[in-house]
């Protein structure tokens, strides 16, 4: 399991205009982003350079006078945090206590998230704490018709800033907060005017909370939000009851504009064999894995008295978590899947399958 001292990362993204910029311009200003290494795309976009100690073009790291570092991401995040943490040790000073990363309007998040997971260097050093997305109260709605982009930062997310509701209608910033539920059912939401909202609280949405020396099971997984698909292990159910064909994403009633975007829990109340689940991930990995936008999962195997905590990104997952023991209350398997255009009845049949020929091998 990943070492506490490890340093967060909060990743920042949202669409063109959503007011990424206005909130980091606010945010360095805190007491709390203190020792805070913010990672943008530019240092005119952010406009700080006034409030700048040192500044050189030559320096991959600059410290502003709130106390906050500052970095731009120079193509590869691996590269540029190593230069920053290079840069702080040739300055004799300590490592920043948290990075804020901010992704362009246009880029889909799972990539950094992939990269968090795969490059040896980062995972070394630094571990997901949580994914903010600001959507623009005023346009959200059409943006979210028009860029599917914008539907898969909501989706991944772990907190929802809806921005610039000063300019919306009340209707609107409704409408606009019924379809984030919708997209994203277990992302808390905030309303935020020009970026008055405290960085406290945004962190802490990591496995490992915070500042905690333990474990922060419940609240990683959310399981409770989603909807509730239950795996049928009887030997020989190749398929759980079916009120509508796989391939319908969108439930009876629901609105036109669900995106493609599907949330929802799978559980498994029965130990599940370590062959089966192997299995089963591989396939879903390998014939969707693009669509698989973030799966989380508490998972109880039968070879292990603890559980196992899951972390995966589209078609890359971290290394299984131990947990301990006591960190669940009870032995069922749940999975939170954040998919497009998957059916929660595909990813339950696949499951039946992989489990029933096990049992029928057997």
């Amino acid at each position: 399991m990943q070492e506490p001292s490890l340093i967060p990362v909060n990743l920042l993204t949202g669409f063109l205009g959503s007011g990424k910029t206005t909130l980091l311009n606010r945010w360095v200003h805190q007491t709390s982003m203190h020792n805070t290494l913010v990672v943008i795309n530019e240092f005119g976009a952010i406009g700080l350079d006034h409030q700048l100690i040192t500044h050189s073009d030559e320096q991959a790291v600059i410290e502003m006078s709130s106390g906050c570092l500052c970095c731009t991401l120079r193509g590869d995040l691996s590269r540029t945090l190593q230069q920053a943490l290079e840069d702080l040790e040739a300055q004799d000073k300590s490592l920043p206590a948290r990075v804020v990363i901010e992704t362009t309007g246009l880029a889909e998040p799972t990539s950094l998230l992939q990269l968090l997971m795969t490059d040896h260097w980062l995972a070394h050093r630094f571990k997901l704490d949580s994914v903010v997305c600001c959507v623009d109260a005023a346009n959200g709605l059409a943006t979210l018709d028009a860029h599917p982009e914008s539907q898969q930062q909501i989706a991944v997310a772990d907190k929802l800033l809806m921005t610039k509701t000063d300019l919306a209608s009340e209707e609107s910033v409704s409408q606009l907060a019924n379809r984030l539920a919708k997209l994203n059912p277990a992302a808390a939401q905030w309303q935020v005017i020009n970026g008055e909202l405290s960085p406290d609280l945004l962190v802490g949405a990591g496995l490992h909370g915070g500042d905690t020396k333990g474990f922060q099971v419940e609240q990683w997984l959310k399981a409770g939000s989603y909807a509730i698909h239950q795996a049928d292990t009887h030997p020989g159910a190749l398929t759980t009851p079916l009120n509508r064909s796989p391939l319908n994403t969108h439930p009876p009633g629901d609105s036109p504009h669900s995106d493609g975007i599907n949330a929802f829990c799978f559980s498994v109340n029965e130990l599940i064999e370590p062959d089966a689940l192997e299995g089963w991930l591989d396939v879903l990995m390998s014939l969707m894995s693009d669509k698989m936008l973030r799966i989380k999962a508490i998972v109880h195997l039968t070879d292990r008295e603890a559980p196992l905590a899951l972390h995966g990104v589209q078609h890359i997952f971290h290394p299984p978590a131990p947990l301990p023991a006591n960190s669940v209350g009870d032995r069922v398997s749940r999975f939170v899947f954040i998919t497009q255009n998957v059916a929660p009845e595909t990813v339950a049949e696949l499951y039946n399958f992989f489990n029933s020929s096990k049992e029928v091998a057997q």
